[in-house]
């Protein structure tokens, strides 16, 4: 399986969670490999800091930027790994329109910090359904709440509009919610994910959200 984690814009975790994904793929015993598309190549890094400390299972990490070898170089790749997350950039560049064309499924992660940073995902939508019409099948793109705080208001209210959102562009929301622990950036800086790191519920969340997306990619 494909799977992009793809977002209009920067800051909302993108990076982070197709690391927490490839390391809980990995650990359930899937050749998982991650397909860094950011100009940033902060996956890359991420994945060395793991080399240096021979952390396992060894998860691979290729750095794909030229959007004109992207497909080709990704669809070689999946000749040899069972899951392929691309960490794609944070806008609607050339590799990003390939990446959603490429993937099997589309995880888009959002923060409820407002109406702002809800709705310019409306541009990331448009593109969506012009490719799924083009693509003439069902592209299943779902988002993945981030970074949540229960108890904020404003996040809260923010998920009325990520519902509005849902259905204007014939799209669904994850069950999983991944809320703001100081966990995920922790073990992010040592070539971790939190499968692997000390926050059991940091470690559930990832384990919930790998085993949510295995179950959408048995209909695939």
């Amino acid at each position: 399986m494909i799977i992009a984690s793809i977002s209009y814009k920067g800051g909302v975790g993108k990076s982070t969670v197709a690391q927490n994904l490839a390391v809980c793929f990995a650990n359930s015993g899937y050749k998982t490999c991650i397909v860094d598309a950011d100009e940033t190549q902060a996956t890359v890094s991420w994945t060395g800091v793991r080399f240096e400390k021979n952390l396992e299972p060894v998860i691979q990490s290729i750095g794909m930027t030229d959007h004109k070898a992207f497909v080709g170089n990704v669809k070689e790749q999946y000749k040899n790994y069972d899951v392929i997350i691309i960490d794609c950039p944070p806008s609607l560049s050339p590799i990003a329109i390939k990446a959603m064309y490429l993937s099997h499924l589309l995880v888009i992660p959002v923060t409820p910090r407002g109406g702002s940073d809800i709705w310019v995902t409306e541009k990331l939508l448009e593109k969506f359904s012009t490719i799924r019409e083009e693509k003439e099948s069902s592209l299943p793109a779902y988002f993945l709440i981030n970074q949540f705080e229960p108890n904020v208001n404003l996040h809260k209210a923010s998920l009325g509009i990520i519902k509005e959102l849902e259905e204007e562009f014939e799209i669904k929301t994850l069950e999983t919610i991944l809320n703001k622990r100081v966990a995920y950036g922790e073990a992010n800086v040592r070539g971790m994910g939190v499968y692997e790191y000390s926050d059991p519920k940091a470690k559930k969340e990832v384990i919930n959200l790998t085993k949510e997306i295995l179950k959408i990619g048995e209909g695939i």
